[in-house]
């Protein structure tokens, strides 16, 4: 078994990342960025202290030649998440079901979203692997093929958020353009958009556009 930890700053609110982090939307929103094929919710329960999601992840990349052996026959990579997004502190929990031999290969590890001023944050990630098995000899290859993806992932983060903000101001714009003048200038966000987002210090997505990403591992 072996830990990793992983950072990085992020131009967008802490308050405000972590409510977009593990969203729908999001997710959608980052595909090309990731080169995936897919990134489909299967499951999503939400409770008073959290949120549960399941998600199916399909790169386009293939499987390891490592590994393509135990692969039954395909060489095609899919894996699924189980996300726990707390509502009381900013954390999401997590679990990875590997593609191929599951009952051998573990990963799993927490996310945080740390403040650092009103305009940025910092993700940290603690991932966890344990191999068993057959898969014992070959845990350093595969666990180096592991954090080689996740830090290319997280160093697309920064890019990724900025661009996403960008989304938000357009979307603000085209919304305050449509929105015909009257003496009730309120807008009123639907509940079940999970697109759209105010921190709980009640600051908008208006006041955290403009930033430049942070291309930054701390």
């Amino acid at each position: 078994m072996s830990s990793h930890t992983l950072t990085t700053i992020l131009p967008m609110n802490a308050d405000d990342f972590y409510r977009i982090t593990e969203t729908e939307h999001f997710d959608q929103f980052q595909i090309s960025y990731l080169g995936l094929q897919s990134h489909q919710l299967k499951e999503e329960v939400d409770n008073e202290t959290h949120i549960f999601r399941r998600v199916c992840i399909k790169p386009k990349t293939s499987i390891p030649k490592m590994l393509l052996k135990f692969a039954n026959g395909t060489d095609e990579l899919s894996y699924e998440d189980t996300q726990l997004k707390s509502k009381t502190k900013r954390e999401v929990q997590f679990k990875t079901k590997a593609p191929v031999m599951a009952e051998h290969i573990h990963v799993q590890g927490v996310i945080t979203i740390e403040p650092l001023d009103n305009e940025t944050c910092l993700r940290v990630l603690k991932v966890t692997f344990s191999f068993t098995g057959p898969l014992q000899w070959f845990s350093s290859m595969i666990e180096n093929n592991i954090l080689t993806e996740l830090k290319k992932t997280i160093s697309l983060l920064p890019t990724i958020v900025a661009d996403y903000k960008k989304q938000l101001a357009q979307t603000q714009t085209q919304t305050n353009n449509n929105t015909p003048s009257s003496n009730n200038t309120s807008q009123t966000t639907p509940s079940n958009d999970r697109s759209s987002f105010r921190s709980s210090n009640g600051i908008s997505h208006q006041s955290i556009l403009n930033k430049e990403p942070v291309a930054q591992f701390v």
